[in-house]
Parts: C-alpha cells; structure tokens; sequence
C-alpha cells in the first residue's frame, strides 16, 4: 500500500513539475511601458494637468504619509512644495519627485501613474 501511495504521489509530482504553467519571458509592454508623447506636434500627444492628473495621485496615493505631519502634498500646497525644489520641469530623470517613485517602495504608484508624473514633468510641470 505504502509503495502505491509513494507511486502515486511521485507521479503527480513530476506531473505538476513538468506542466506547471511557467513564463519564457516576460512581454516588453510590462517590462518597459511605452512612454506618453511630450512633443505637442505628436498626433498622440495629450497634455497633462497637475489639478486634474497629478494631484489626485498625490490624494490617492501619498496624502496619508505626507500631510499629517508636514503638509507637503495636501491639495492647495502640493505645486509650491514640489517645485522647484523636488521637480526639474522638462527632465523628469533629474527630477527627485520621479527618481522617489520610480525607485519602488514609496508609495506604491502603478507603472501609470509614474508614467504620467513622468510625461507632466516632460511637459514643463505647469500648475494647470
């Protein structure tokens, strides 16, 4: 009986190894998104406001650490605290803003919304 069960058992481990769904690769669209147009002659190029697209990030995403304490991203004081100091208009890559939430950890933002703080900075970070 024991020698059944132990058959059985291996079977349908080596089963399970064998066949287990498994990923070759992963797709590029997930490992580098398509980044959103700054030029504004491109057909696809939308332009990004900070009161309609990037504040609500900031309510949804960061307001709970970095309005209790010091009110750095609140509503009315979010644009003045961030720029110049935090935010280089037209280069988000030496933006320390974009370089925070890019690094992972620090807020947890989607591959979307870092995207689009990303495409706001390339545009020139206007407080519209």
């Amino acid at each position: 009986m024991k020698k059944l069960l132990f058959q059985i058992v291996l079977v349908s481990s080596i089963s399970l190894l064998c066949f287990s769904c498994y990923y070759d690769e992963i797709p590029d669209h997930i490992l580098n998104p398509p980044e959103l147009p700054t030029d504004p002659g491109d057909p696809d190029y939308v332009e990004f406001s900070f009161g309609d697209d990037i504040q609500p990030i900031f309510n949804a995403n960061c307001i709970g650490c970095h309005s209790s304490q010091t009110p750095i991203l609140t509503e009315n004081n979010a644009y003045n605290n961030i720029v110049p100091d935090y935010i280089t208009p037209n280069d988000a890559d030496n933006s320390a803003l974009y370089n925070k939430v890019l690094g992972g950890g620090h807020g947890g933002l989607t591959s979307d919304e870092t995207n689009l703080i990303k495409a706001w900075i390339n545009q020139g970070a206007e407080n519209n």
